[in-house]
């Protein structure tokens, strides 16, 4: 009796949200309880109420201009691995390098050898070890993604060179624009807040320069970063100053990265990572929509993006575990209507945590990490209508995606129990009555495994699906004409 009692308030609950009038098809079914009775949990999809565009952007890459050797791209799977999960965007010359490179004069060193400092010595590497802007372009074009280019503000500020920065600056674009390269995506430098930039401070010199590439191609878009952590470092107090304060901010990213201790607080273990309901306990949720509504009530119009997001140094974590927590952050990044995500990162930093593992000099390509197939398995939900997924249990949880073309629905569903679990899934809205029904779960050790149900009568609603501890499904649902 009291499962029954639960389900039935869980149900008079979510009522209001999926079900305009009680005349509706999901309406009236929601009224016959007993087809929930049997089981916990259950998710509720409605197919019917799409609410956004999935951005296109959302499964983004980085290149560390300085680890991409030219010996390793020469692999083709890997601009394969691209367009399989549809990268549509690449950030270069990567995080905080882009504060010491020079786009014309490039060393190969990738931080804290700035070729501006008077100090210099003038090391430099070969053009071979590194990935330059036309190699980069060429790669951009290869994949079939856009580029993201950064400007140097620390430079000019550190040297006393701010005019001679503009420049540089402004030839960057120039070459750009002149070579047919099409950047449309410009980013201002790279965590100012670790390199003496106060916020207001940074809102002015995004102004600055956004105004130089702008004199060049109006038809670009301005792209500034900050933080949402630490608190006691009001980082995103001074997030919202920069979004309020510039004049030319299109796209405020933010770089949080899961288990590092310098950003918003977060768990640093497995174990911690699957007592977090959902990722972050909700804090990108709240803080994102937060900034929302200052902007909205500011009369601003930004776009929020996590151009550097990715996973810090997990005790005790494999590679599974980090394509899995991955998972849980991309689910955060698509419910909450983001504009921009670029995954930190493909060929740097902690190597469990990365797309590929490389050979120690970095030529040779050894591996797909289990997180590649977490990026291919995401690439459908983009530029698709999001629908909003209810769950009556906390640990399973995710979001729909409709195809308004084909008629299909896709639902994505993280499971942090530590069973196999058997769940209903409650489809309303779907328009046809015969489907049939793909589901692939992605599960440890970093498999996925899929089958297909053929005929599935769509005037029942409700399909019983399985799935196992700590995974990831997409169950898609095509329409039988």
């Amino acid at each position: 009796m009291k499962i029954l009692k639960y389900q039935m308030l869980f149900l008079f609950a979510v009522l209001p949200l999926i079900a305009a009038s009680q005349e509706e098809p999901e309406a009236q079914f929601l009224k016959n309880r007993n087809d929930f009775v049997d089981t916990i949990p259950y998710v509720v999809v409605n197919a019917d109420r799409p609410q956004w565009t999935i951005s296109k952007y959302l499964n983004g890459s980085h290149f560390v201009y300085a680890f991409e050797n030219d010996a390793l791209y020469k692999d083709e799977s890997i601009a394969k691995w691209m367009q399989d999960s549809k990268t549509a965007i690449i950030r270069w010359p990567g995080g905080t390098v882009v504060q010491y490179y020079h786009w014309d004069d490039l060393n190969g060193i990738p931080f804290k050898n700035d070729s501006w400092d008077p100090d210099y010595n003038g090391e430099t590497l070969s053009g071979d070890n590194f990935m330059d802007l036309d190699e980069y372009i060429a790669f951009c074009r290869k994949a079939n993604t856009e580029p993201m280019v950064g400007l140097n503000l620390r430079s000019g500020k550190a040297y006393n060179r701010l005019g001679e920065s503009l420049d540089e600056a402004r030839r960057l674009i120039t070459y750009c624009k002149e070579k047919n390269y099409n950047v449309k995506h410009w980013y201002m430098g790279n965590e100012g807040y670790a390199k003496g930039f106060k916020a207001k401070e940074y809102a002015a010199y995004i102004d600055q320069y956004a105004k130089v590439l702008k004199s060049v191609d109006p038809d670009i878009e301005i792209i500034g970063d900050w933080k949402f952590g630490p608190y006691k470092k009001n980082r995103f107090e001074e997030s919202i100053d920069i979004a309020k304060i510039s004049k030319e901010v299109d796209v405020l990213e933010f770089h949080e990265k899961w288990g590092n201790i310098w950003g918003l607080k977060s768990g640093h273990t497995v174990e911690e990572w699957r007592n977090e309901f959902p990722l972050y306990d909700g804090k990108l949720t709240t803080l994102l929509q937060r900034l929302k509504d200052e902007t909205r009530r500011a009369n601003k119009t930004v776009k929020f993006g996590f151009n550097e997001w990715g996973l810090g140094d997990i005790k005790g974590a494999q590679e599974y575990d980090y394509a899995i927590i991955a998972a849980d952050f991309m689910l955060e990044m698509f419910k909450n209507d983001v504009y921009q995500a670029c995954y930190w990162n493909l060929n740097a930093g902690k190597r469990k945590s990365r797309v590929f593992n490389t050979n120690e000099e970095g030529t040779k390509l050894l591996h797909f990490n289990p997180i590649a197939d977490v990026f291919k398995m995401f690439s459908t939900a983009l530029q698709k209508e999001y629908l909003y997924v209810l769950s009556n249990d906390k640990s399973i949880y995710g979001f729909g995606a409709k195809d308004v073309q084909t008629g299909s629905v896709t639902v994505y569903l993280l499971n942090k129990n530590e069973k196999d679990t058997l769940m209903k899934l409650g489809v309303f809205g779907f328009g046809v009555s015969n489907a049939k029904i793909t589901i692939e779960r992605f599960s440890n050790p970093g498999t996925i495994d899929s089958k297909t149900l053929e005929n599935a009568n769509m005037n029942k609603k409700v399909h019983e699906l399985e799935l196992p501890p700590y995974s990831l499904s997409k169950i898609t649902i095509s329409p039988l004409m």
